[in-house]
């Protein structure tokens, strides 16, 4: 059973986890080659749209999602994305963690939790469309140009579709939803049923979210609602890891997950994580430990930490935070980074009423 969440944490849990402003496109309903949808209709308030993190206690039992079949449209290419995962891509690594250029990320239509492909040529969000959640894909061919104006790959009427991520290699979409990790196959010219990623052990009865697939999809992290609670925050979080073949195993094995949570060196709770394609290096919002955790979670202290890893068992190394990627007035959590560490999508909100925002930032 899922427990009630409060309402300060419930925020941080998702990032973006809050429904975005309803928007009823005109051919947001096709499948794969899905009509690209309009900004003609009416939105409305983000400040009243929670949808991940309800104050209210969300049961198992009575909010079984409806099951989505495949799309009547052909899916577009979904190739784009992939990359060579044998060694560690150059590219911005070896940059400091304040080497960024910050700008505002459009989505189009609106929505959250913008999923950036290992090649950073490719963009998944989601978005509340004609009442129904959707994820939008959005392909440039310049990873220096701005993202165009996205399409619906997959209509759903009740998964929340929260950070969709696309494993290229397995064609795959993972995403969270209704308290679990789910993942959605390509089958031919349209997707097959969604069903929980893995076995009761992998994802067992708490709140899980923010799935990290690896660009091979043989290892999966992900966040979890049992971590120490924390100042003003009634709960905290940790990150898990499960592995498998791809070639050998359709979903996780029924196997306990390893946790991955990076030491405290200086914060107080942890959420977001946003893990390179080669599972090497990791993003992930946090508050600084200062003031305990009281006072205003929207003052600038929550911001974007990094760490790495020499191997996908080993632990986290280097935690360290970046003064330069947090924002006074928002919590900053961020989303996902391209393969060679150059771009990293953000995702901006406020615990309480607010409008959150997506950013990207870039450097090298």
């Amino acid at each position: 059973m899922r427990r009630a969440w409060a309402m300060t944490a419930a925020a941080l849990v998702a990032g973006c986890l809050r429904q975005n402003p309803a928007f009823d496109g005109e051919g947001g309903t096709g499948g794969g080659s899905g009509g690209a949808t309009t900004a003609s209709s009416t939105t409305t308030s983000t400040t009243t749209t929670s949808t991940s993190a309800p104050t209210g206690t969300t049961d198992a039992s009575t909010s079984s999602p409806t099951t989505s079949s495949s799309t009547t449209g052909v899916l577009p290419d979904m190739s784009s994305g992939t990359t060579e995962t044998t060694g560690a891509p150059v590219g911005c690594w070896g940059l400091g963690v304040e080497d960024w250029a910050v700008e505002s990320l459009g989505l189009d239509p609106p929505g959250s939790s913008p999923m950036l492909s290992p090649d950073a040529e490719t963009l998944h969000w989601r978005a509340f469309l004609g009442g129904q959640w959707h994820v939008v894909r959005s392909v440039r061919d310049d990873p220096a140009v701005a993202f165009p104006a996205g399409a619906s790959v997959w209509p759903s009427s009740s998964f929340e579709a929260d950070h969709p991520a696309f494993v290229a290699a397995t064609q795959e979409l993972f995403f969270g939803g209704n308290g679990d990790i789910y993942v959605l196959p390509r089958d031919g010219d349209g997707w097959g049923v969604p069903t929980v990623a893995g076995g009761a052990l992998a994802f067992g009865n708490r709140v899980e979210s923010h799935p990290n697939p690896t660009a091979d999809g043989a290892t999966l992290l992900f966040q979890r609602d049992d971590g120490p609670a924390w100042g003003q925050f009634q709960l905290g979080f940790k990150f898990w890891q499960v592995a498998r073949d791809p070639q050998v195993h359709p979903s996780f094995p029924d196997v306990a997950p390893v946790e991955v949570t990076p030491a405290d060196p200086g914060f107080g709770v942890l959420a977001c994580p946003a893990l390179a394609p080669d599972g090497l290096r990791l993003f992930f919002g946090a508050f600084d430990s200062e003031g305990g955790g009281f006072g205003d979670p929207n003052d600038g202290r929550a911001g974007v930490w990094f760490a790495e890893r020499d191997g996908l068992d080993a632990p986290w190394q280097g935690v360290t935070r970046s003064a330069q990627l947090r924002v006074p007035g928002f919590v900053t959590c961020p989303v996902a980074v391209s393969a060679d560490g150059c771009q990293l999508t953000l995702a901006l909100f406020t615990i309480g009423p607010g409008t959150p925002e997506s950013r990207i930032a870039r450097r090298g």
